[in-house]
């Protein structure tokens, strides 16, 4: 008989141990097994899933290679899914939206506001030229990024002209396409200036002050939220959840100078979680711990639908809340 693990938590990040330990800590608070899939145990972990020895019911998956075929995490992410465990996120969504040109289009067609965009295909590097209307609409200097890629690599901020896609490439080589866009000035609002990083975790939208020179967070209030007019950050981060039907994962979001929001990063599907009590520019430690208990929370809710009576437990609930539902409209329809 294989032995499952209710939770596993896979990622190559060593530095992600204070995530992993809140994780593992919550797991043994409510009885469910945990493991955590490391470089060290994947491509073992991998081979006893392919053999039945073991058995996943839920894997949060926070790597960064979704579109590499043949990465051990990728693979161990599509095996559990073939073997009907729930991957949070699912591997073949993540892989698409992920993938910026891809995602682009789709969050265009939404409105939802992306600086102005060319995009480049692979093939068209070392002969592609700015047309005079291109330049006009991008300005110079621009921003090159490849689509496919992470953690800053391939991007150039100041790029005078096409030269730089070719830099990217090199830098970037597994990217089938290339993004030159408008580069965006943050307005100054206070002691900050408008950029932030947005956590998305299962619907909750938990915004931040990031600043893109230092990489340091710094949680937005409500005070702040009202004072600076930011509630278009939490619609803007629903829309693209609902776009790219990702359940966790970052963006980054400018207010520009001209007053308008700019999504410039659109889906980071593995979240920072080193925290500023172990990294200066990491992300506040409240955060962190939040986001655990979001993921926790969901991942139990998936497993516990497997044991027994949990099962009439949360049917319950269910029922319970649908009626409460009903009772309120029955008022409020007596009301009036």
């Amino acid at each position: 008989m294989a032995e499952t693990y209710d939770i596993v938590l896979s990622t190559p990040f060593p530095n992600y141990d204070f995530f992993a330990h809140k994780l593992r800590e919550l797991c043994g608070q409510m009885n469910l097994t945990y493991f955590l899939v490391n470089d060290v145990w994947v491509k073992e972990f991998y081979q006893k899933l392919q053999s039945r020895e073991i058995a996943v019911r839920v894997m949060l998956d926070l790597t960064a290679n979704q579109r590499q075929d043949d990465d051990p995490y990728v693979l161990l992410a599509k095996e559990v899914k073939r073997q009907r465990g729930h991957v949070i996120d699912d591997p073949e969504i993540t892989a698409e939206a992920a993938h910026k040109g891809y995602l682009h289009q789709k969050l265009l067609d939404a409105d939802i506001p992306v600086p102005p965009t060319i995009i480049v295909p692979w093939d068209e590097i070392g002969t592609f030229e700015l047309t005079r209307a291109q330049k006009s609409q991008v300005g110079v200097p621009f921003v090159v990024k490849p689509a496919w890629g992470d953690s800053g690599v391939g991007v150039e901020v100041n790029a005078y002209s096409e030269e730089s896609l070719s830099w990217s490439a090199e830098q970037a080589p597994n990217s089938d396409q290339f993004l030159i866009q408008k580069r965006v000035q943050p307005a100054k609002l206070g002691n900050h200036v408008g950029w932030f990083r947005m956590f998305h975790i299962f619907g909750e939208v938990i915004p931040c002050w990031w600043n893109p020179a230092t990489h340091e967070y710094q949680m937005v209030t409500p005070g702040e939220m009202r004072r600076y007019r930011l509630s278009p950050l939490r619609r803007i981060m629903r829309g693209i959840a609902r776009v790219s039907k990702m359940k966790k994962f970052t963006s980054e979001i400018c207010l520009h100078t001209d007053g308008n929001f700019y999504v410039v990063d659109y889906v980071n599907a593995d979240p920072d979680m080193n925290p500023r009590s172990f990294y200066a520019n990491g992300v506040p430690d409240e955060i962190v711990r939040h986001v655990v208990w979001l993921l926790f929370y969901e991942a139990m809710h998936i497993v516990k639908r497997g044991h027994g009576y949990f099962d009439e437990e949360l049917a319950g609930s269910e029922a319970d809340q649908d009626w409460l539902l009903r009772r309120q409209r029955e008022q409020a329809r007596a009301g009036n």
